[in-house]
């Protein structure tokens, strides 16, 4: 592996810059393991946390986007309380970031239709589900229809997906970064307010 985590002890702002570095590396390398990340809601004052697929990410807006099926539950606890939390770990660098900010919802505006049609075939199948998720059902079966149980969709079957499809645009507001050492962890943690503020802290 040669995946690292670069920074200057003595500067402390050369790790949010690694920070966005390996964000970005992450939405465009489908192995990097900070592409899956565990998104935390609120509901009824408790938490509810899922993995989710970092598709974007804007470093200058502080934006990090992810995808879900609007009628999840995620998109209604998000739109009652728009604080979110992302955290990830890379095992190689040995390196977590907990990131939290302000959450929006884009369904069928600019916004959803720009990521649904930069989406794949792929992905656009599932969001062509037959029930609500979370629908009870008797057996272990796909929530497709049966006609794309074996194959893709076409363009135009595709399509039927977009009237579930929802864009998560989270905007970080706080990042708590810690690298796992042997001989002691290092820790950081970065606050905007009109920018970015930042300093080591004691893990």
């Amino acid at each position: 592996m040669t995946r690292q985590f670069e920074f200057n002890p003595a500067k402390v702002h050369t790790i949010l810059n690694e920070t966005w570095r390996h964000l970005n590396h992450a939405v465009e390398t489908e192995m990097h393991p900070w592409r899956l990340g565990t998104l935390a809601t609120l509901f009824d004052n408790r938490p509810r946390v899922r993995t989710v697929v970092l598709r974007a990410i804007d470093a200058e807006q502080r934006e990090m986007v992810c995808y879900a099926d609007r009628r999840s539950d995620k998109i209604q606890e998000i739109q009652n309380c728009p604080w979110v939390e992302w955290a990830t770990y890379d095992p190689v660098t040995r390196v977590q970031v907990r990131l939290r900010g302000q959450a929006e919802v884009h369904i069928n505006d600019e916004v959803s239709a720009r990521h649904w049609e930069a989406s794949s075939l792929e992905h656009r199948r599932g969001y062509i589900t037959v029930s609500e998720p979370g629908t009870k059902v008797e057996s272990a079966t796909p929530n497709l229809p049966d006609y794309l149980f074996d194959r893709l969709p076409n363009d135009e079957e595709s399509q039927l997906g977009y009237k579930n499809f929802a864009v998560i645009v989270c905007r970080v507001e706080y990042i708590d970064w810690l690298e796992l050492r042997r001989n002691g962890h290092l820790a950081a943690q970065f606050l905007w307010t009109d920018k970015w503020e930042g300093h080591w802290k004691y893990a």
